[in-house]
């Protein structure tokens, strides 16, 4: 993904000593989920307003403003880590989806249906004007998706995908049509379910090679 489909697209240290051992787990623990807690009361929060405070989104996690301010200063700092968060779910989505195992078509639903659940995320993030200009966000999330761009490249080497479109089309193909499903479901109220199903066959019909029908 690149900043322009965004326009396009309707731990401490370890100590020796015994005693110190036993609360550093817990401390960063605590300071995880805290973090997490308030990364996803963001997408919550933003998602529906765009225009929300931070107060708003520390009053939705459950915090206090005080420890939101600590985790991130400005509003700017919280997206930023919305979408560092994001890059992250999307690397564990391509490990899941097994971008190197058997049929490249299968391989392709596969990334579809695992790419689907990062919907919130992307949604914020297609819209957040300040990562428009964020180069390096950019560059980062491009990289992240170099398993993606070379499961393009094997299933046209492979005839399994339409040899006449290129690995680009079929990458912004990806996306385009998951900002479609979540938006049919945010907007025209589709299920989940069947915001997947057209997101899946649309994809398909786009980057899958056209099979001939054999003569009767």
């Amino acid at each position: 993904m690149t900043a322009s489909d965004t326009a396009a697209a309707p731990r401490e240290a370890s100590t020796d000593a015994p005693s110190a051992a036993p609360p550093a787990a817990p401390a960063t623990g605590a300071r995880a989920r805290t973090r997490r807690a308030i990364l996803d009361a963001a997408v919550e929060v933003f998602s529906t307003n765009a225009s929300a405070s931070l107060g708003e989104v520390a009053q939705a996690a459950q915090v206090g403003r005080s420890t939101l301010h600590r985790y991130f200063p400005e509003r700017a700092d919280l997206i930023r880590a919305v979408g560092t968060e994001a890059l992250d779910r999307t690397r564990a989505a391509i490990r899941a989806a097994r971008l190197d195992d058997g049929d490249p078509a299968a391989a392709l639903r596969r990334l579809v249906i695992e790419y689907f659940d990062l919907g919130p995320w992307y949604m914020l993030l297609f819209h957040e004007a300040s990562l428009a200009e964020d180069e390096a966000f950019w560059e980062e999330s491009e990289a992240a998706e170099a398993p993606v761009r070379a499961l393009f490249a094997r299933g046209q080497e492979d005839g399994a995908f339409d040899p006449t479109l290129t690995v680009s089309w079929n990458q912004r193909t990806v996306w385009w049509t998951l900002f479609n499903a979540w938006s049919v479901m945010t907007e025209d109220g589709a299920s989940r379910s069947d915001a997947l199903r057209m997101a899946v066959r649309s994809v398909e019909g786009v980057v899958l090679a056209v099979r001939s029908a054999t003569p009767a």
